[in-house]
């Protein structure tokens, strides 16, 4: 065994995740060597999309301008797929990184053409960047599915799995407003968040049917406690437009439980599942009773006699 396989096996990386931690530093040195020829092409230019670079599309969302994100971005990736390949596997895994990491840009690109148009902006088309934040705030939603109750930090309120898709969004809103970053980003962050949520709520292909109409998932589960009663009208109307183009809403109301088995539930569904499978085994214990107590009877029956 090598030293790359040896060091593979103690981490417990997969396949796919050490390609997509390689991608992120292949890229980061390409990006670096082609910046000193004043290019920019694998970041995302919407102008130059228009014009054929079709790929910045692809490849914006794996290039970072500065080492301490491509770090930041492939320790992040790392621990979440402990919790997302094992369920889902590898290929839907790919599938979700590739879903939410184009559909970020493609959806930004819509925006900002929209924006070009209204505004006549030339920073709209004509100005380049780069960056995973819009895969990262998707991962966030994925986990938030997975593991919501998993506490990350305790204070005095615990912070939990399920808070990182907001505070993600505060986070870029907090830096776009002190113009650390531009508008831009924000954008992405948001397009990530909404196009993870989309697929993981009405489009995810599983063995029981497509999407997940639990709780968990639910619209106003993203916002703070104190903001949910108040959003509940508008979140049903996503919802039903959402049913409507997903076009799953019989198959997900057929199924009994969560479209996909969860390694760590949340603790009121597991306290559901307990007194159901205790109740189950109690009426088993009766009917087996039932059918037993007859054979006895002819015996008895014999012996009288």
């Amino acid at each position: 065994m090598d030293i790359w396989s040896h060091v593979k096996s103690k981490i417990r990386l997969s396949n796919s995740i050490v390609c997509l931690c390689a991608v992120y530093v292949f890229f980061y040195v390409v990006t670096e060597i082609l910046h000193w020829n004043n290019s920019h092409a694998l970041e995302f230019t919407p102008a130059d999309v228009f014009t054929g670079s079709i790929w910045q599309i692809f490849t914006a969302g794996f290039t970072e301008n500065y080492a301490i994100c491509v770090i930041a971005n492939i320790g992040i990736i790392v621990i979440s797929n402990r919790f997302m390949e094992p369920v889902w596997g590898t290929v839907e895994f790919v599938k979700f990184i590739v879903i939410v990491n184009v559909g970020s840009y493609l959806i930004t690109l819509s925006i900002l053409f929209i924006g070009y148009v209204l505004l006549k902006e030339e920073g709209f088309l004509y100005a380049p960047f780069c960056g995973g934040h819009g895969l990262i705030a998707g991962i966030f939603v994925a986990l938030k599915q997975l593991i919501p109750d998993h506490v990350i930090l305790h204070t005095i309120t615990p912070m939990r799995v399920r808070h990182l898709p907001i505070l993600s969004f505060l986070f870029s809103m907090i830096l776009t407003l002190g113009r650390v970053t531009t508008t831009r980003y924000l954008t992405v962050n948001m397009v990530g968040l909404s196009t993870a949520w989309i697929y993981l709520r009405y489009f995810q292909a599983h063995e029981r049917g497509r999407g997940d109409i639990s709780d968990t998932l639910s619209l106003t589960s993203f916002f703070p406690e104190f903001a949910q009663p108040h959003l509940i009208r508008y979140s049903s109307a996503v919802a039903n437009l959402g049913g409507v183009v997903g076009k799953s809403d019989k198959i997900i109301e057929a199924v009994p439980t969560v479209g996909i088995n969860l390694p760590q539930q949340s603790i009121k569904e597991r306290h559901k599942q307990l007194a159901l499978q205790a109740l189950n085994e109690r009426l088993r214990n009766t009917e087996t009773e039932d059918v037993e107590w007859p054979e006895s009877e002819p015996e008895s029956a014999e012996e009288i006699v």
